[in-house]
């Protein structure tokens, strides 16, 4: 049984990592690190450099240093994560993936497992542009298959809905280009060390869920 795995999720925009994330911190108490999560708060509080930003905003990739930097210093070092971690959209190329196995090699450590959650591009493509958030209690919502009530506003407070500016159309398609051109070799990179395990995001979390579970050899 694993008890302080060490894990990094990959997939496309929307494939639901974030959700994983989540369940697997729950499932086994250990800390997750989203880099976009942490970007879109610096954004929030104002301490996102413009360039980052704008690179962000159309969808583009931030340095391999710059990210590198980041994880190290406001995750990977905190005493919390050294017993176990969920990294969700780190690493994103080959240099951080390399980076990452270093810096826990220092510390005689290494990554449990991979996990690829994997949904068709026409899947990511509606879940992430077609995504509605209310900026008063941050619901969401989508225009394909989770519309509000009432077009355009929440179902909770009424507020007018909003679209992130990484949700529209033309970032959607710049992210999911830059994942199958450049983070879509990390599925060899990790293979290659026989920690890549592919789950099948179109289902249900829960069902999702169950197959990392299993991956782990972990049964719920």
């Amino acid at each position: 049984m694993v008890r302080h795995p060490r894990i990094v999720l990959l997939g496309l925009p929307g494939s639901g990592k974030g959700t994983q994330a989540a369940l697997i911190a729950g499932k086994f108490g250990v800390p997750t690190f989203s880099s976009g999560e942490y970007f879109r708060n610096l954004r929030r509080e104002g301490k996102l450099p413009a360039e980052i930003a704008t690179k962000i905003n159309a969808g583009g990739l931030v340095s391999d240093e710059d990210v590198n930097i980041i994880v190290a210093e406001s995750f990977l070092s905190t005493q919390g994560a050294q017993a176990g971690f969920v990294l969700d959209g780190y690493p994103r190329t080959v240099a951080q993936a390399t980076f990452l196995d270093q810096y826990l090699a220092k510390q005689n450590l290494s990554l449990t497992a991979v996990v690829d959650v994997d949904i068709p591009v026409e899947t990511a493509f509606q879940r992430i542009s077609g995504r509605r958030v209310c900026p008063a209690d941050g619901s969401t919502y989508n225009i394909y298959y989770s519309r509000p009530e009432k077009d355009g506003l929440c179902n909770i407070c009424g507020s007018p809905l909003i679209q992130r500016e990484d949700d529209r159309e033309e970032s959607v398609q710049t992210r999911i280009a830059t994942y199958e051109g450049i983070t879509r070799s990390l599925g060899s990179y990790y293979a290659a060390q026989g920690k890549f395990v592919v789950v099948d995001g179109t289902r249900d979390p829960e069902a999702v869920f169950s197959e990392i579970q299993e991956a782990l050899n972990d049964p719920a």
